[in-house]
C-alpha cells in the first residue's frame, strides 16, 4: 500500500509542490556515516540522499554542522528547515516523512575488548558507568533509565554535549572513565575506525531492535509539509531506480526496501 501511495503521489508531485524558497537547510552534529562533516568531502548517507532526493523536485540542499540539542532548537525556532538523523522521540512536534530511508538501533552498547560486562537487561546498567549524549533519543527503555540515574550520586551516567559527541565518548571508554558507551553501530564504528581504536572496543548487544531513522522537518516553517512530500518523492525514486542502494553501499549501510 505504502509503495502504491507514494506512486500516485509521484504522478501528482508537480501539481501539489509550490515555486517556494528552493534552498533547503539541513542541521545535524557530525553522526557519519549517516551525516558527517560540513566541510568533508563526502557528507554523510542522508545528507547525499537528501541532497539527490530534493533536487528531483527543484531544491537545493545546504548542511549545517552543529550540536544536536542546536539543531532541534534551531529547527524548531524555523531558523533551519530539518534536522538530520532524527528518530521520532528526538523530536515528535516535527514533521517526518512517512518514507524512512535508513533503520538504526539508536542503543548498541560498547565497551572494552577484554570487559566481560554484557548487557542483559536494564537492571545490568546499573553494574557500569554508562557514556550517552544528552539529548540523543535512545528509546524509551533507555530514555527513561537515563532520566532517573543522571542525577544519581553514585555518577552511574556521564553525558556529553557540544561538538564531537562521539570521539569525545569512545575517548573516555578507552581512557576508562566510562565502562560502556551506547549508540548507533555503525556510527561507533566509523568513528573508532578514525580513530584507530576498532580492535580495542566491541558491541555487547543493544536495547531494543532498528528503528527507522528520518531527516525532520521544522513545525514553524510553512513548507515543511511540502518539503517533506518532495523527500518521500525522490526517495522513492531513488529507490525505485536503485540508486538509494548505491548511495547506501558508498557508506556501508544498508536502505530500507519497501514493498
Amino acid at each position: 500500500m505504502l509503495r502504491v501511495f507514494l506512486i500516485i503521489l509521484l504522478l501528482c508531485s508537480t501539481a501539489v509542490l509550490s515555486n517556494d524558497d528552493k534552498l533547503v537547510l539541513i542541521a545535524g552534529d557530525n553522526w557519519c556515516p549517516v551525516n558527517c562533516g560540513e566541510t568533508d568531502k563526502h557528507k554523510g548517507f542522508m545528507i547525499d540522499v537528501a541532497t539527490e532526493a530534493l533536487a528531483i523536485s527543484g531544491y537545493q540542499v545546504r548542511y549545517i554542522e552543529m550540536p544536536w540539542l542546536r539543531a532541534i532548537h534551531q529547527t524548531r525556532e524555523g531558523k533551519v528547515h530539518a534536522i538530520v538523523g532524527a528518530f521520532k522521540d528526538d523530536a515528535p512536534d516535527f514533521y517526518f516523512p512517512k518514507v524512512p530511508i535508513l533503520k538504526l538501533s539508536p542503543n548498541t552498547l560498547f565497551t572494552l575488548s577484554d570487559s566481560t560486562w554484557t548487557y542483559k537487561n536494564q537492571h545490568s546498567l546499573n553494574k557500569i558507568r554508562l557514556g550517552a549524549v544528552q539529548g540523543y533519543d535512545y528509546g524509551n527503555l533507555l530514555n527513561a533509565y537515563l532520566k532517573s540515574h543522571r542525577s544519581s550520586p553514585n555518577n552511574y551516567i556521564t553525558l556529553l554535549s557540544g561538538d564531537n559527541v562521539v570521539s569525545r565518548s569512545l575517548n573516555l571508554l578507552i581512557s576508562k572513565r566510562i565502562d560502556a558507551y551506547v549508540d548507533a553501530g555503525p556510527v561507533v564504528w566509523y568513528q573508532a575506525k578514525q580513530l584507530g581504536i576498532s580492535e580495542k572496543i566491541k558491541s555487547v548487544g543493544s536495547v531494543s531492535p532498528p528503528e527507522p531513522a528520518y531527516i525532520a522537518f521544522s513545525p514553524r516553517l510553512k513548507n515543511s509539509e511540502k518539503l517533506t512530500l518532495a523527500l518521500d518523492l525522490g526517495v522513492l525514486r531513488l529507490q525505485l531506480d536503485g540508486r538509494l542502494a548505491e548511495i547506501a553501499n558508498k557508506y556501508g549501510l544498508q536502505e530500507i526496501h519497501y514493498k
